[in-house]
């Protein structure tokens, strides 16, 4: 799934790309376009030669000489998965994409917001909730698992399984579980650790950020506190995974 979703799907290309002439004066081009932008790629005829920032001085310039020139760490391919750009973009802002052999793409943290990355980031959730309800079951089966949870949450998995039941279904208690209650069931299990509870709660927080369409990078406190939400996420689906292989 991760392999899927590629960095093409979030970036802007020609012709909807806004780029800088490189011989232009760049406080009047600034002035005169995309006052909205940050960052834009700088074309020397056909062939993108830097990338222009709108931060900072630039008094007495020509594009040329205020872009910042290519080089390696600044171009990613269109076919990059999303999961291998979103560390890349917790500090530097931007990336240049290459599609072919033409650079001709911008992918920016802003981009973070798009469908593709919502959509992937809560397929990856989910399949974190499915691990740890596969791990409930094997350490702790039904109604033992039950046991951690507080009373009316009990009473409330309950009523929903009696209702199923009534209408001749056989559904397994443990589906009626939110997010919260098997965090709670696996807190007090010792090999995953004291920042299992606190990770799981920062990934809740993200998944309701992406279920409510929620702007989760306005800033780049934002952005840092989001890469790092989605790298315990990577983290937690490579442990709970172990575990459930060891265990089997």
């Amino acid at each position: 799934m991760e392999a899927s979703f590629h960095v093409r799907l979030i970036a802007t290309f020609e012709p909807d790309l806004a780029t800088a002439p490189a011989d232009a004066d760049v406080v009047s081009w600034l002035a005169a376009n995309h006052p909205d932008f940050d960052q834009f790629p700088v074309r020397q005829g056909g062939t993108t030669v830097g990338v222009l920032l709108r931060q900072g001085e630039v008094s007495g310039k020509s594009v040329r000489q205020r872009m910042h020139p290519l080089s390696e760490e600044l171009i990613v391919s269109a076919d990059m998965p999303l999961a291998d750009l979103i560390p890349l973009l917790r500090e530097n802002h931007f990336r240049l994409v290459l599609r072919g052999n033409r650079l001709d793409g911008l992918v920016t943290q802003s981009d973070f917001l798009k469908l593709p990355v919502r959509m992937m980031l809560f397929g990856l959730i989910t399949h974190l909730e499915l691990c740890l309800r596969a791990l409930i079951r094997q350490r702790r089966p039904l109604p033992n698992w039950l046991t951690g949870l507080d009373p009316k949450r009990r009473r409330e998995i309950g009523k929903s399984q009696l209702k199923l039941i009534r209408a001749r279904f056989e559904p397994d208690a443990l589906e009626f579980t939110n997010f919260s209650d098997v965090v709670q069931v696996l807190s007090n299990e010792a090999d995953l650790g004291e920042l299992f509870a606190g990770d799981l709660r920062e990934i809740k927080d993200l998944r309701n950020d992406i279920a409510h369409a929620k702007t989760f990078v306005g800033s780049p406190e934002e952005v840092a506190a989001f890469v790092q939400r989605f790298e315990r996420l990577q983290k937690w689906i490579g442990k709970i995974t172990e575990l459930l292989k060891d265990r089997q």
